[in-house]
């Protein structure tokens, strides 16, 4: 039983690359209700939201290809 390094790599990539959506998501979400109570601008929420739930996406995506890597037949 091998591991397939390439696809390895790629579970990597999705993991780690769901690491900034992770830490800007919350910041756009924080400036959006800023945002509302000042101008009723709903930019910002809509937008930390889209991030939010990308990263949560990749997340799951990398933890998958990588379980797929790990235990491939």
């Amino acid at each position: 039983m091998s591991t397939n390094k390439l696809k390895l790599n790629k579970g990597f990539k999705y993991a780690f690359g769901a690491i900034p959506l992770f830490v800007f998501a919350p910041i756009l979400l924080n400036i959006g209700f800023s945002a509302i109570k000042k101008d009723q601008n709903y930019i910002f929420i809509t937008v930390g939201i889209i991030l939010a739930l990308a990263g949560i996406f990749l997340l799951f995506r990398g933890i998958k290809t990588i379980l797929n890597a790990l235990f491939e037949k």
